[in-house]
């Protein structure tokens, strides 16, 4: 396959059967949809590309503009990227939830990264203040409230997983903004209504990149709650720790690399296909891949020893 650019490479992810190690999948066919195979190594890398083309069309972001946004990681790494690519600086905030492994990515590629509190939304809230102190200074894109986020999706990564999967019957991925589930499932409810879009959640006191807390108090974003208001989600599977370390190591044993988030969703797939006595394709989204995350996978494989 052949690119002119980086940005050609953005989507068109493989998926995998990743079945249960024990059969007891019933009578529904596990997919992992590998995000991890985007150039910066996670799903975000869709939404910021669209991110910045909506600041660009809008006239917003200019020659001199320094983008700015606040993430958990992901997305930090992806605007971090694409970001110098272009030749714009960046600067961006993060919280409690980065990995070394992030951490390191965002700095090589020369952006700006400040660390507040323990949620998104706090970051999210130093951007607004620091681009309205300095009017123009910066492009702040804002993920959590700008609709280029879910677009995205429901004109990539839907119609993606409709394409391989036309009688899927069931989508699962974990809510942290909320783009990625709200632009998927909305793609599905118009085109396959009988999809069951079920998201994932961390359950009270635990916290992995990308799976929000909200019964901790983490930000709901206005994708999430019209995700619900409009019944496009069907289910929600809350997730702890443990369960997703265990999901991770299962699905290292059939070759997938990838972080505690998608553990988590694997782990909430299988109890989803059992609530809902699914038959047929399921898909799940592998948010990242294990790289971004090797310093907390590793330490988790040496405390198990």
């Amino acid at each position: 396959m052949r690119f002119d650019d980086v940005f050609a490479m953005v989507g068109r992810t493989p998926s995998v059967r990743v079945d249960a190690p024990d059969g007891d999948a019933g009578g529904a066919e596990i997919y992992a949809k590998l995000e991890g195979y985007n150039p910066t190594g996670s799903i975000k890398d869709r939404a910021c590309v669209a991110l910045i083309r909506d600041k660009l069309d809008r006239g917003e972001l200019r020659p001199d503009s320094c983008l700015l946004d606040a993430s958990s990681g992901n997305m930090a790494c992806a605007l971090a990227y694409f970001g110098r690519l272009l030749g714009y600086r960046t600067h961006l905030f993060s919280n409690s939830k980065l990995t070394d492994d992030k951490r390191s990515f965002i700095e090589y590629f020369d952006a700006t990264l400040e660390l507040e509190g323990s949620f998104t939304i706090e970051g999210n809230r130093a951007c607004r203040r620091m681009a309205e102190s300095e009017p123009g200074r910066y492009c702040f894109t804002d993920q959590l409230h700008n609709w280029a986020n879910p677009q995205a999706h429901y004109e990539t990564t839907g119609p993606e997983i409709l394409e391989t999967f036309p009688d899927v019957a069931m989508v699962v991925g974990s809510l942290g903004s909320g783009g990625s589930m709200y632009g998927v499932g909305k793609y599905m409810k118009e085109r396959r209504p009988q999809t069951r879009v079920v998201v994932v959640e961390s359950a009270s006191g635990t916290k992995l990149p990308g799976t929000g807390a909200f019964v901790d108090g983490d930000y709901r974003t206005p994708f999430i709650e019209a995700g619900f208001a409009e019944e496009i989600f069907d289910d929600t599977v809350r997730i702890h720790l443990h369960e997703a370390q265990a999901a991770t190591e299962r699905l290292k044993s059939v070759g997938v690399f990838a972080g505690f988030q998608t553990g988590g969703v694997y782990h909430a797939t299988r109890v989803a296909v059992e609530r809902h006595e699914v038959r047929g394709p399921v898909v799940f989204l592998s948010g990242d891949s294990g790289w971004k995350n090797l310093a907390a996978l590793r330490a988790a494989a040496e405390g198990a020893a």
